[in-house]
């Protein structure tokens, strides 16, 4: 067995193309860590980079669900589907597993997920394997399955199991790769609005008079703690639409990264005069040509209620109340 090693995930995707093509033999990779060391959001960006490389992979990863900065469950990435499912959470449930408890449902797709892309895809991961696996149960079966097919297995491990599962599964001579550890740290309220604060260009969603949402790109001129300024003009149908129904929401995406948040809260009109100065921008002159000073010139303040975010590199999920 290889000594573990951190290699770049461009060496590792090296050595995944050379079992494709038959210059190296299939081994079996493991990708070691600890608890919040990136296990996930390494296997993410190596999903990435094989799709890139015209090898999308399939099996699973199942990233963390956050509540403020607080794991309150994880999800399933199904990679041959594209979909994600519920998977574990901390409400009562079929398998207890630490204090989550993870879903028959998804541990029955996750199952069938492994097992069917074990024999369409070259390259398949499994996140992860442990406690439950080592006892026979969790995705012990479609491990066995997938080890006995000719796809490479990528198994996410905790580094404490690592030799316990080399040995139950028999994996002959592993390729172990320690997980570079990164700042998991940035959760809830700080990932959120670093979301935010990147996306210049939100969607605002507000309620139309026929009842359908509608939505459009607004420019993002500042924000003070949870409320968001936007510029726009008194006539516009944005205007009515809030006077009538002030809940509305407010989508940053960046479509790079994959980051994604939704602030949802309440609309208002505010005249302020010096803050219409402050925040002026001279290219918008083709739209308010008396500047500032403009009559159909006016910023709406967004106070924030709810929001929601995903983080592309990591896979993760959140819900935040605000401010």
């Amino acid at each position: 067995m290889e000594p573990r090693k951190r290699p770049s995930l461009k060496g590792l995707l090296d050595r995944i193309r050379a079992m494709t093509t038959g210059e190296e033999p299939v081994r079996p990779i493991l990708l070691v860590g600890g608890i919040g060391a990136g296990k996930t959001s390494t296997g993410l960006r190596l999903v990435s980079l094989l799709r890139r490389d015209d090898l999308p992979p399939g099996g699973i990863l199942a990233p963390r669900i956050l509540e403020g900065s607080e794991t309150v469950g994880y999800s399933l990435i199904d990679l041959g589907t594209n979909t994600t499912h519920p998977f574990a959470g901390i409400e009562p449930g079929d398998i207890p597993i630490g204090r989550f408890h993870v879903s028959a449902e998804g541990l029955d797709r996750a199952r069938r997920a492994i097992e069917r892309t074990a024999g369409e895809r070259r390259v398949v991961f499994v996140d992860e394997v442990g406690r439950l696996e080592l006892d026979g149960g969790g995705h012990a079966p479609a491990v066995r399955e997938l080890l006995a097919s000719p796809a490479i297995p990528i198994l996410l491990v905790r580094d404490q199991w690592t030799e316990e599962v080399i040995d139950a599964f028999a994996l002959a001579d592993p390729i172990l790769y320690d997980v570079e550890h990164r700042d998991d740290s940035i959760t809830g309220a700080e990932a959120f609005w670093r979301i935010v604060d990147a996306i210049p260009f939100p969607l605002l969603v507000t309620r139309g008079a026929d009842g359908y949402l509608a939505s459009r790109p607004m420019t993002a001129v500042d924000r003070n703690g949870a409320s968001v300024w936007l510029a726009t003009s008194r006539s516009s149908h944005k205007i009515a639409e809030i006077a009538a129904d002030p809940r509305v929401t407010l989508l940053f995406v960046d479509s790079v990264r994959f980051d994604y948040a939704a602030l949802h809260g309440r609309a208002h009109l505010v005249n302020d005069p010096d803050r219409e100065r402050a925040v002026w921008r001279d290219d918008w002159r083709d739209d308010w040509p008396d500047g500032p000073t403009d009559p159909d010139y006016v910023l709406v303040r967004v106070d924030g209620v709810r929001g929601q975010y995903l983080r592309g590199e990591t896979g993760e999920t959140g819900t935040l109340a605000l401010p």
